[in-house]
């Protein structure tokens, strides 16, 4: 599966390019570090956003917990 956000300006686009370009924790600290603060909150926002977006993908739809919860109900 692949994470997919939508309504991204051109210049989150190039700050997740970047991001994703980032072999290491270490590096993306780094690349953190070099940003204003402003951009730094926007970077954040964006790496939260994309867990979030990878999180929803390894949860799916649920259809085995819901059959699962219906014998319950």
């Amino acid at each position: 599966m692949s994470i997919h956000l939508d309504n991204l300006t051109p210049e989150q686009v190039e700050m997740l390019e970047i991001m994703w370009s980032l072999e290491s924790y270490d590096e993306f600290q780094a690349y953190l570090d070099s940003l204003s603060k402003s951009d730094r909150i926007q970077a954040d926002s964006l790496a939260k956003l994309i867990i979030l977006a990878e999180m929803d993908n390894l949860v799916g739809d649920c259809a085995e917990a819901k059959e699962v919860l219906a014998k319950f109900a």
